[in-house]
């Protein structure tokens, strides 16, 4: 009963982080960084990019450890 309770607990958690990274990347807010200027050498969008998919990695990686 309450490994089932765990799974279904870090289902909703990682579908809370796939909702995040999916909000986060829409056009909207997209667009808020799709601007000239440069952040340590990069585009400032590509900057955004890659920030976003390292917090995604990072979110996952701690729920997962989480889960053992």
């Amino acid at each position: 009963m309450a490994e089932s309770r765990d799974d279904e607990q870090l289902g909703l958690r990682l579908a809370a982080v796939a909702v995040l990274g999916f909000v986060l990347t829409i056009p909207p807010f997209l667009a808020r960084f799709d601007r000239v200027g440069q952040v340590f050498g990069v585009p400032v969008l590509a900057a955004y990019l890659f920030l976003v998919w390292a917090i995604m990695i990072g979110l996952i990686a701690v729920i997962g450890g989480r889960s053992r």
